[in-house]
């Protein structure tokens, strides 16, 4: 019996630590998706021309924080195409045994993710609406 329990528990172990560690990568990646979309979305409603990127640079850092579980912290950037905001973030896990659990050149599990928004101006459109609603009104 202790021969068995000398192969069992160290797999046991091991199976529980792999899952602590896929934990903390799931919850990474869905925290640092929802971090990227959040400060896209408000930058993307400022009212100024350059407002999205000026707001989306200085709220950065502060969004992602300091609440990811074993990284060193999260890399952000954020860019412009046309009426759109792009927030991109990346962070990476240490993992304890690398060569065992990622590629050999590797050192651990990286997360990679891109939120996108469209740039609107909710004051304008509101006034644009009511201005054709006035315009047909006056033609009926």
């Amino acid at each position: 019996m202790t021969v068995e329990a000398g192969f069992v528990i160290p797999w046991a172990v091991f199976l529980l630590v792999f899952l602590i560690y896929a934990g903390f990568y799931l919850y990474d990646k869905c925290v640092l998706f929802q971090d990227a979309y959040t400060v896209c979305f408000r930058g993307s409603i400022q009212k100024e021309e350059d407002g999205p990127l000026t707001y989306i640079n200085a709220h950065l850092k502060e969004q992602f924080g300091e609440k990811y579980f074993g990284t060193g912290g999260v890399l952000g950037s954020a860019g412009r195409e046309g009426r759109e905001v792009i927030v991109s973030g990346t962070c990476e896990i240490r993992v304890p045994v690398g060569h065992f659990l990622t590629m050999p050149e590797k050192s651990g599990w990286r997360i990679q993710t891109e939120a996108r928004a469209q740039i609107a101006n909710p004051t304008k459109l509101i006034r644009r609406y009511r201005m054709a609603e006035k315009a047909l009104k006056q033609l009926e």
